[in-house]
């Protein structure tokens, strides 16, 4: 056999390798190409499909809930209280009447609508609708209330033959209900006013009112819309006149398993050009490849990887060798989990053990100063009795002097308030008496800041109270005007003996924030320590060097705030001072009406037992 001058030799094994290995590329990849143009075009179609059927899961919906709210509604105009209530032009009466149902109704809020009786609570229904309760009719409809779409659902409320008014249910159709509309129908959604406006959205303000601007004038059913460069796919749902339901998704994330598929077929691919390889050089290495192949997992399980690749092998002692291989490592592998949940277990147990004994010990803590306060309480309750008496008689003699008048009722009532701080330590272990109670804050407040400010100059200190004078907070006016005094004493004793040049200010801000009233109480002066943190809030705990407190103020506050459902914590300050924020439940304008003759009831008894 005779060479050829400068031609290279090439084995055939590795001629074969190549010649399959361009065949697999040649064929791979145009049908690779082809395989992701169908799949990203079966994508598409599939999320235009479902969203064909979002408007009929919306008209569904709809239809249910109108069932259900025509049933309210029916209910509702019905009720006996309701009706003899409208017809005695009571409109207190119509308001606990609906209050009571409320909870039944869910999402939905009752509504009466009686012109002739002067009363209205609840979303306007409109003539047109009223004038249909009056022909015996009770109309549903879907209508725009201000910002908001509403479905209204009205019944006539009847009294010996004639007719008084509406009664019935609304459902708002806002940011909630766009959320379980998304939850049903997998898709985004919009909701347009007839206007054009977004009123409620589960996407972000800009491209919800793009995508609302872009199938405004459109009805074609899968319609896409482009914006920003984006597709969206979208399908228009109608709420009669009052507007419609965008109901979209995001081709992108429609196309987001692409990538994963391309990278399934692509290693796919690889594998069988490495399984193609292996067998063009088995009849070399069908021996030692799975061997070195054994070797190198078993080097990855060492360095924590389990997933490494296990060699296939026709030679019987070598697959065996593999499969005991593979069983050892799961089994290794699912113990070592074992052995990590168990760990996890026990931390979480030791933590929930150090927590509960932090409770327990505080506890423990909590009810040995509770003996003790009300022990304090049983010896100065009657001292302040024989003190209010003798400022009785001096209130009584000095009405001719209007200021000294003035400060014996701000003593008298300090004294009051004494004696009713008394009561609850004597009673810090069982409910306290009476019913729901509400103060407006900032006005207390200011009673507070006079109190402690009486005969100081303004130069010396100066307290500010800031905030909306009708905010009001569910806490007793006493418990917070404790609260304040306590807050407010601890930062006047902080700010004592400051440089005159610059100023001692205690600030006083009162806003109110959701359902909550947040109380901020901050000076000026050298602030707390960060090491007294921590304890700042535990019974007869004081920094003060002399006697002059005894280390109750703080733990009182936190305890009559957070009896109130509330909270009183530490902040920090921006002034290097101390910053203290009490945040109690916010009362509402008509929940406050409601509990006014529950707080004076339960004032009458505490005034004569003071």
């Amino acid at each position: 056999m005779t060479r050829h001058a400068g031609t290279r030799q090439v084995p055939l094994t590795r001629v074969l390798v190549a010649v399959i290995a361009g065949a697999m590329l040649v064929g791979f990849v145009p049908a690779g190409m082809a395989l992701d143009r169908e799949l990203a075009r079966g994508l598409v179609d599939r999320a235009r499909d479902d969203l064909q059927r979002a408007p009929r899961i919306l008209a569904d919906r709809n239809t249910a809930i109108a069932d259900a709210m025509m049933m309210h509604a029916k209910e509702l105009a019905h009720q006996r209280g309701l009706i003899d209530a409208v017809a005695l032009r009571d409109a207190a009466a119509v308001a606990g009447v609906l209050e009571q149902v409320r909870g039944s109704l869910g999402a939905s809020q009752p509504l009466v609508s009686a012109a002739a009786s002067g009363i209205a609570i609840g979303p306007p229904p409109g003539d047109s609708l009223l004038a249909e309760t009056r022909a015996g009719r009770m109309p549903v409809t879907t209508t725009m209330d201000g910002a908001t779409i509403r479905t209204l659902a009205l019944a006539p409320i009847e009294h010996e033959g004639g007719w008084l008014g509406a009664a019935g249910v609304s459902r708002a159709l806002d940011a909630t209900e766009a959320a379980g509309l998304e939850g049903l129908t997998r898709a985004e959604v919009i909701v347009v006013s007839r206007d054009g406006r977004v009123t409620a959205s589960t996407m972000d303000t800009v491209t919800a009112d793009a995508l609302a601007r872009g199938v405004r004038d459109r009805i074609d059913d899968g319609m896409e819309v482009t914006i920003d460069g984006e597709a969206f796919l979208a399908v228009r749902a109608p709420l009669g006149d009052a507007g419609f339901v965008v109901f979209t998704r995001r081709v992108r994330d429609e196309l987001a398993v692409l990538p994963s598929l391309r990278r399934t077929a692509a290693l796919a691919a690889v594998a069988a050009a490495l399984i193609v390889l292996l067998l063009g050089t088995l009849l070399m290495r069908r021996v030692t490849r799975p061997v070195q192949q054994l070797a190198a997992a078993a080097t990855a399980m060492r360095d924590g990887a389990f997933d490494t690749p296990l060699p296939l092998s026709r030679i019987a002692e070598v697959a065996q060798v593999a499969q005991q291989f593979s069983e050892m490592r799961t089994a290794l592998r699912r113990q070592l989990e074992e052995l990590q949940q168990v760990n996890d277990a026990l931390q979480d147990r030791t933590q929930r053990l150090s927590a509960l004994q932090s409770d327990l010990m505080q506890r423990e803590r909590l009810a040995v100063a509770g003996r003790l306060v009300g022990q304090l309480a049983h010896e100065i309750r009657n001292p302040i009795a024989a003190l209010r008496n003798t400022l009785e008689v001096v209130r009584r003699r000095v009405t001719h002097d209007p200021e000294a008048h003035e400060f014996t009722e701000l003593a008298i009532d300090e004294l009051l308030r004494m004696h009713e701080l008394t009561e609850q330590m004597l009673d810090v272990s069982r409910p306290r008496r009476g019913g729901p109670s509400h103060a407006p804050v900032v006005p207390v407040a200011r009673d507070v800041a006079r109190l402690l400010t009486a005969g100081v100059p303004h130069d010396e200190l100066a307290i500010q109270v800031r905030g909306a004078e009708e905010i009001r907070a569910r806490i007793a006016p006493d418990a917070l005007k404790q609260v304040l005094l306590n807050l407010l004493q601890n930062a006047r004793e902080a700010v004592r003996g400051m440089d005159a040049s610059r100023g001692a200010v205690i600030l006083v801000s009162v806003a109110q924030q959701g359902a909550l009233v947040t109380i901020d109480v901050s000076d000026n002066g050298p602030g707390i320590p960060e090491a007294l943190h921590a304890r700042i809030f535990d019974p007869f705990f004081t920094t003060k060097a002399d006697l002059h407190g005894v280390g109750l103020g703080l733990f009182v506050a936190e305890g009559l705030v957070r009896s109130a459902g509330g909270g009183l914590t530490l902040q920090p300050s921006s002034t290097g001072g101390a910053h203290f924020r009490a945040a109690v439940p916010a009362v509402d304008a008509r929940s406050a009406d409601a509990d006014a003759d529950a707080d004076a009831a339960h004032a009458r008894p505490q005034a004569v037992r003071a």
